[in-house]
């Protein structure tokens, strides 16, 4: 027989020219009856051309057959092959298969559990102990012939559903106890028996309801009788604790490891006690404590279905016995309630997540499962007769004992069965693990028409008839739905659901936000190993999205992600704090919105986790402190400590919980950016006293004291320059300090046990030691970094000077950005009422008595134009909001140039604050208030820049970038919402910059008379 292009085109056939050669050669293979029966079957699926091929791919394997064992191939097949592509590549590889598969006694019946056990074992029997390959390619071999069975009975019998779970079930079973035995053998030619025997593999889930299917995990707990010792083999004794895990290791190895072969199952170990976080294997005196003391509501719901499925049954029998009263509640007490209003709003938020996911989407499988489970949950206790693990039997025996009607079981299961229909043949396609319908027409045809419907509406139509039917009875049962009382966040509840592909996980986190979101999964993954974390609860419960939530909405959420893993991880017992979190939205959002935001100060909390407590109970909600108030508590937590040593150890630990406070509350918006500057200043100050205390104490004790000739004591004064002189210090300013001494530097100390020195070597002794307090390294970190290049003659000039050394420097030798330095200068510590005659005696006519040379603003200029060009380092990716054009320098500059020009007849205008003198030029008519504003505005949004890009990173960072992810976080931390955040924020940065420099150049460039 020929079959042409055109017949078959106008059969329907793409590729008419392909199906015509197939078909010649089958029919050359295999006789003319043989291929026009697959043409014939072939025209009745919705893809043709695939099924042909499918057959021509077997070709050979088909040959040689007698014709009855042909015919009944050539009826058994077609059916599978149009559900499934799998199938057509495994009798490709196993040829064998199709004799085995057409001479099979057992297709058109439900093989018995004890059957699979036999045959299990029988194929395994002769593996040597040390043959761990021999036993993978054996169960391997044995597991893919019966699911090629079973796909038949599925496919083309049309097998009941409830038949085909069992088989699933009593299938895996056999391999898992082969599996068992094998590995029993094995250990004990090393170690020989325990001294207290008894191990055993509870099935969970689908296993443990007998109702698995095509592509399902195994979801296992490995239990044994209690500790011990091996009587000792070969390889000597072990523990009975390490014996067993070797054992749970070897049994999953062997259903796990994905062999040339394939392999047998993806093993589930998550519902054991404590969950991904817990060990391996347990005792059932261990299991008994932890579910006595930690048993959680959706334990006792996965422990319905749990029984034995290898080993010792009698063991699980007394485990689960145990377990009766804590599974099975006499009374239906409220926890029990809430706990199942609980689990329901887990699924409503799963559903709410998969719409196209017939087991975890609105009216799926999930929810005939549940709803089974929670009626069996509360009246299990008071009827023995409902503490069923099998779904559909659990229904009927509700049923009976009246808890649900007639009619609504029965659509309960029609809708159950359809849908578990549909989940095998979604899963036998490619053997792969999914339940998510097609969204491509084609497959979607093709599913529709492998279940017996014409087209897809058709089956679309019976599909939404169960779903609503299912979703009624799932909202009704505990009351209102708790769909509209989670997070409306179904993306997370896809990202957080381990039951779900990799990719898929990986996926929707991406779509949430997330940078790499390869990296945020594995540290969810690792958030689900920590104890008692909401994420191992059972993967997306309502309180592990509500927390995923908040990390999602900050404006990096993988960092906050990777800080909140670090932060339990660094925990001892994690508990307390995470039921503080869950309990305390407020706390939660805070401290999220914290690794969210900054590096530098998560880094801090992860120091001191316990800081969580003062953040708990509003301790750093205190935005403004009084500078008194700050250098007070300082005092009083170092008047806790006896000596000098551990005095200054507690300094960072106090300058750390200030940052902390003061970033929180920046972070926060309750501080403003001259608040936030003051605020850092008076920490500064604080720490900066109490460090010249313990230096000069130190070198009273060493050398005595410096007096004058009539025995007062000389004093020293630290200058605070720079941010800090002008109280506008930021997250990773350097103090810039000049050290000033009176008297004369050649007297004598009044001797110590150190003997006497120079009141010079004494003040540079003490100078040098304050800078060493300040500087080193401790565990909890430094204090500060001390720059002194302000000092005169900079780094040659000597680190302490006296009061006239000072004046002869800036009367003889000082540069006008020397002068121009000083502005800034006030006190920090040592003696105020030195510092009040120095500024009147010399630093105040050193800045404004002295004429400005004519050149002033010019060199000014220079100066400035030279940082812009040398130090700047600006270009079409990075911008320097402090150094570059537009910068802060560009306001600092006007208004010092300004503050030098006025000085003198305007001391309203002398202030170290740039924006108080800024205020005072104006007030005073020196500076018009338009120019007055733009720099005040350029000011305060510079230096906001300039705070959250160094709160951001845990090093004082001076770049701000231009594009990409890096520019849209700064941008979403400042505040700048809508779909480009970068965009928007970049375009005001840049009007800010050419608003200031506009200013700057009319003051500094214009042509000016002094």
């Amino acid at each position: 027989m020929t079959w042409t292009e055109e017949t078959l085109r106008a059969e329907g056939f793409e590729n008419p020219k392909r199906a015509a050669k197939e078909l010649s050669a089958l029919s050359a293979a295999l006789g003319a009856p043989a291929a026009e029966h697959v043409h014939e079957a072939s025209k009745r699926t919705s893809e043709p051309d695939e099924l042909i091929a499918a057959f021509d791919r077997i070709r050979e394997g088909l040959q040689g057959h007698s014709e009855p064992t042909l015919t009944r191939l050539l009826d058994i097949l077609p059916a599978v092959f149009h559900a499934s592509t799998f199938a057509p590549r495994l009798l490709t590889t196993r040829p064998g298969l199709l004799r085995w598969l057409a001479g099979s006694r057992t297709l058109t019946r439900e093989k018995p559990r004890e059957h699979y056990r036999r045959e299990a074992l029988g194929a395994t029997r002769r593996i040597a102990p040390t043959d761990a390959e021999g036993l993978y390619r054996r169960l391997r071999r044995y597991k893919y012939r019966e699911l090629l069975r079973l796909m038949v009975r599925d496919a083309t019998l049309r097998a009941p559903m409830s038949e085909l779970g069992r088989e699933q079930t009593a299938l895996a079973e056999a391999l898992i106890g082969a599996a068992l035995t094998w590995a029993e053998r094995s250990l004990q030619t090393k170690y020989s028996t325990p001294d207290t025997p008894g191990f055993c593999i509870l099935g969970m889930g689908k296993l443990g309801g007998e109702d698995l299917n095509f592509s399902s995990d195994v979801d296992l707990i490995y239990l044994y009788r209690a500790d011990g010792n091996t009587t000792g083999g070969t390889a000597g004794s072990l523990p009975t604790v390490q014996y067993y895990t070797r054992l749970g290791e070897a049994v999953t190895q062997a259903l796990t490891k994905v062999t040339a072969e394939g392999f047998c199952y993806r093993v589930d170990l998550n519902l054991r006690p404590q969950g991904r976080a817990g060990a391996m294997v347990l005792s059932v005196p261990a299991s008994l404590a932890y579910y006595e003391t930690f048993g959680r509501m959706w334990e006792r719901a996965a422990l319905t279905k749990a029984r034995a499925v290898a080993g010792d049954a009698t063991l699980a029998e007394e485990l689960l016995s145990e377990l009766g009263p804590f599974i099975w509640r006499r009374s239906l007490d409220l926890s029990a309630v809430d706990g199942l209003r609980d689990l329901k709003a887990q699924i409503d938020m799963r559903g709410k997540a998969s719409t196209d996911d017939v087991k975890l989407g609105p009216g799926g499988i999930r929810e005939v499962e549940f709803f089974v489970n929670a009626l069996q949950l509360l009246q299990g206790g008071k009827d023995p007769t409902l503490r069923e693990p099998r779904t559909m039997r659990a229904l009927r025996k509700l049923e009976r004992a009246g808890f649900v009607s007639g009619p609504d079981a029965d659509a309960l299961e029609e809708a159950y069965v359809f849908l578990r229909r549909v989940e095998n043949r979604l899963q036998m396609l490619e053997e792969r693990q999914t339940q998510a319908l097609p969204t491509g027409e084609r497959e979607r045809r093709r599913l529709a028409t492998s279940l017996g419907y014409t087209d897809w509406e058709t089956f679309r139509a019976e599909l939404e008839r169960h779903r609503r039917f299912v979703l009624e009875a799932f909202t009704t049962l505990l009351g209102q739905t708790a769909r509209d009382e989670v997070p409306d966040e179904p993306l997370l509840a896809l990202a957080l659901d381990a039951d779900l592909p990799l990719e898929q996980r990986r996926a929707a986190l991406a779509q949430r936000g997330f940078e790499d979101p390869e990296r945020a999964l594995a540290e969810l993954e690792r958030l689900a190993r920590v104890p008692y974390s909401p994420i191992a609860d059972g993967g997306s419960g309502v309180k592990a999205v509500r927390l995923l939530s908040e990390v999602a909405q900050t404006p990096d959420p993988d960092q906050a992600l990777l800080h909140f893993s670090d932060f339990l991880a660094r925990l001892h017992q994690p508990e307390g704090y995470l039921r503080l979190l869950t309990g305390m939205p407020r706390a939660s959002r805070r401290l999220f919105n914290l690794f969210g935001q900054s590096d530098y100060l998560s880094r801090i909390f992860l120091r001191h986790p316990e800081l969580l407590d003062a953040l708990v109970q509003a301790q750093l909600d205190e935005a403004l402190k009084t500078p008194e108030r700050i250098r007070q508590e300082l005092g009083a937590r170092l008047a806790r400590h006896p000596d000098a040593e551990a005095k200054h150890g507690a300094m960072p630990r106090f300058k750390n919980e200030e940052l902390l406070r003061i970033g929180l509350n920046d972070i926060g918006g309750d501080l403003t950016v001259p608040e936030v500057a003051r605020q850092l200043t008076a920490v500064a100050d604080a720490i900066l006293d109490e460090c010249l205390f313990l230096a000069q104490e130190e070198q009273r004790e060493r050398y005595g004291l410096p007096l004058d000739a009539s025995g007062q004591r000389e004093g020293l004064v630290v200058i605070a320059m720079g941010k800090l002189g002008g109280y506008e210090l930021g997250y990773h300013s350097d103090l810039d300090l000049i050290f000033v001494y009176s008297g004369n530097g050649q007297a004598e100390t009044s001797g110590g046990t150190r003997g006497t020195i120079t009141h010079h070597e004494y003040f540079a002794k003490t100078v040098q030691r304050l800078m060493t307090l300040l500087q080193v390294q401790l565990r909890e970190g430094h204090l500060y970094k001390i720059d002194a290049r302000l000092r005169p003659s900079g780094n040659q000039g000597t680190l302490v000077v006296s009061q006239d050394t000072l004046r002869e420097h800036h009367q003889k030798r000082a540069q006008l950005w020397e002068r121009q330095a000083l502005i800034k200068a006030r006190p920090a510590a040592g003696d105020p009422t030195r510092f009040r005659a120095l500024q009147d005696e010399l630093l105040a006519p050193l800045v404004y008595e002295r004429p400005l040379p004519p050149d002033a603003a010019a060199e000014i200029d220079r100066l400035r134009t030279r940082m812009e060009r040398e130090l700047a380092h600006e270009d079409a990716h990075q911008l320097n909001p402090k150094l570059g054009q537009g910068g802060l320098v560009d306001v600092e500059f006007t208004v010092q140039y300004l503050q030098l020009v006025h000085g003198r007849e305007h001391p309203r205008v002398r202030g170290t604050n740039t924006l108080t003198a800024l205020e005072g030029l104006q007030t005073e008519g020196l500076l018009p208030p338009e120019d007055a504003e733009a720099l005040r505005q350029g000011y305060l949004f510079l230096r906001r820049v300039e705070n959250r890009l160094r709160l951001v990173h845990a090093s004082s960072l001076a770049h701000m970038p231009t594009q990409g992810r890096p520019l849209a976080q700064l941008a979403r931390r400042l505040g700048v919402l809508g779909s480009e955040p970068g965009e928007t924020f970049l375009a005001q940065y840049r009007a800010c910059a050419v608003h200031v420099r506009d200013v700057y150049a009319r003051v500094l460039r214009a042509p000016r008379r002094i």
